[in-house]
């Protein structure tokens, strides 16, 4: 069974280690929406596990960065078997796992938000 902690400590420590050096941040702004938010951060195949949507999720779409704001290429059902490549932590400290699934005779690949996934997605950081 795979644990969230690895992850949650991942994310949090440099929030945590940043929040302490800094004296104030600006605050992010409606402008932040969209393909100026979209980032694509470098990925590699280093996990081999495999997920599915939550039981309470019946489809999630796959985004070209992991961030909402980024295009959707393609939504995945609850049936589909999600291939986990690495996850990475966004701008909003929210972690994101890169796939692959096999949708209708094409693969597809992109960035899906970890909150969707029934074990919380990738345990590999990209």
């Amino acid at each position: 069974m795979k644990s969230a902690r690895t992850k949650f400590t991942a994310a949090v420590l440099p929030l945590a280690f940043t929040a302490a050096t800094l004296v104030a941040a600006p605050a992010a702004t409606a402008g932040e929406s969209g393909a100026e938010a979209c980032t694509h951060p470098a990925w590699s195949s280093k996990d081999s596990d495999t997920g599915r949507l939550k039981s309470s999720k019946w489809s999630a779409p796959i985004h070209t960065g992991p961030n909402a704001g980024c295009p959707v290429t393609q939504d995945i059902i609850q049936s589909d078997v999600i291939y986990y490549h690495c996850y990475a932590v966004n701008s909003a400290g929210n972690t994101w796992t890169h796939v692959r699934v096999h949708v209708g005779g094409s693969d597809y690949s992109g960035w899906v938000w970890d909150d969707y996934l029934n074990d919380n997605g990738s345990d590999f950081h990209c």
